[in-house]
């Protein structure tokens, strides 16, 4: 992106840092800040909201983020961060004492410990050994069985930036009855997504990383194909389909996602997301995609110039935003922080450091980034 693009303005933290840690947390974009400051404003010059306002807004960015996964409106439930997302979903797949679910051994913890607590309930936690850690599908598949009830996966791995292929793990954990689970925080945002056509049951995904929104407010996707059989242990007043009716309390649970939603919203975060998720629209998901495979590419050739190591895949069909790179007589803990100092933002994870551009970064600030990285390394004998 140079100067002349029409969405530059959206991005002031260019003036200040070259923001290469998307997979932490995002800059927003200008327009997100004003939208939550008119809000803000507006409650605290008129006060709240009136529901019939607060509504408009919510399924206005409900529709929005359908439209970015390729699902239906009323598969998308409002969850305060990945981890609810998930948790949410362990608890209502019905699960059988014995029953199993398989997670691969280098998964963030947002994706392990939900899973976890169903050992109280009798499921056992199966762990994929990520060999190099880059897990297969063949890997996945060795260590499922007939009582597999769910597959619990990273749509892109946080310390290696891999992609999984979600169809094949779908079809996976279909082949047993199961579900497949997916963690898309460190994708959604970044690459297209067709819920639908890769056979997803479950996602959930924080607004602040690749979403370029908030923290504390995302995303839960339900198919419609499954909802039906969850067990509806989660139910609050605006869970049922009359939550204005305070004093009918034999409602059932919705019968779509919107069950998910226990009591009163985030409307900040809200407003955030739409405003996000929206100007991602407007550029288009194959734009951005395209836009920030090229900038990890040139990423990745400038550092193996270096002579650093990619920890992870280097194929265009298992690349994502996440590139991380082990350097040469140099330790990314250190690395990190003097990067910082010289207004590089990267992150350090599994000992290397990790770099996670957006479609908005240009190849002249990874060419800089590069040249400091290169000027804080210990000169090769």
């Amino acid at each position: 992106m140079t100067r002349t693009d029409p969405w530059a303005h959206e991005f002031p933290v260019r003036d200040n840092v070259v923001y290469l840690n998307h997979a932490g947390v995002c800059p927003i974009p200008a327009r997100t800040a004003e939208a939550v400051s008119v809000v803000v404003a507006d409650y605290r010059d008129n006060g709240a909201w009136p529901f019939d306002r607060w509504n408009v807004a919510a399924e206005g960015c409900r529709a929005r983020a359908a439209a970015l996964l390729g699902a239906h409106a009323d598969e998308v439930a409002f969850v305060k961060n990945t981890t609810a997302g998930l948790m949410l979903v362990a608890e209502s797949i019905p699960w059988r004492e014995g029953d199993n679910v398989v997670i691969a051994d280098i998964e963030f913890p947002a994706n392990v410990y939900p899973w976890l607590n169903l050992e109280r309930r009798g499921v056992q936690v199966r762990f994929v050994n990520a060999r190099d850690h880059l897990p297969t599908v063949d890997d996945y598949a060795a260590v499922c069985d007939e009582r597999t009830r769910a597959i619990a996966a990273s749509w892109v791995q946080f310390s290696t930036g891999q992609v999984t292929d979600v169809a094949e793990l779908a079809e996976l954990a279909h082949r047993s009855g199961g579900y497949l689970v997916v963690d898309a925080i460190q994708g959604l945002g970044a690459l297209r997504m067709d819920v639908e056509a890769l056979g997803i049951d479950f996602l959930s995904a924080d607004g602040h990383k690749w979403l370029l929104s908030v923290e504390g407010h995302g995303l839960l996707y339900v198919s419609s194909r499954v909802i039906g059989e969850l067990e509806p242990f989660w139910r609050g007043w605006m869970s049922v389909p009359r939550p204005l009716a305070f004093l009918e309390y034999a409602q059932p649970a919705r019968s779509d996602a919107r069950r998910f939603e226990e009591g009163a919203a985030n409307i900040l975060g809200i407003v955030a997301l739409d405003a996000s998720i929206g100007l991602l629209l407007e550029i288009g998901t194959d734009v951005v995609e395209e836009r920030v495979l090229a900038v990890t590419q040139h990423l990745i050739d400038r550092l193996q110039e270096l002579g650093c190591d990619i920890v992870g895949p280097v194929q265009p069909a298992r690349r994502s935003g996440i590139v991380c790179a082990r350097v040469p007589g140099a330790s990314s803990d250190d690395l990190v922080p003097r990067l910082r100092e010289r207004g590089i933002v990267t992150a350090s994870r599994a000992g290397a450091v990790r770099f996670s551009p957006h479609f908005y970064n240009t190849q002249d600030q990874i060419d800089g980034a590069v040249e400091a990285l290169s000027s804080l390394m210990e000169p090769r004998s």
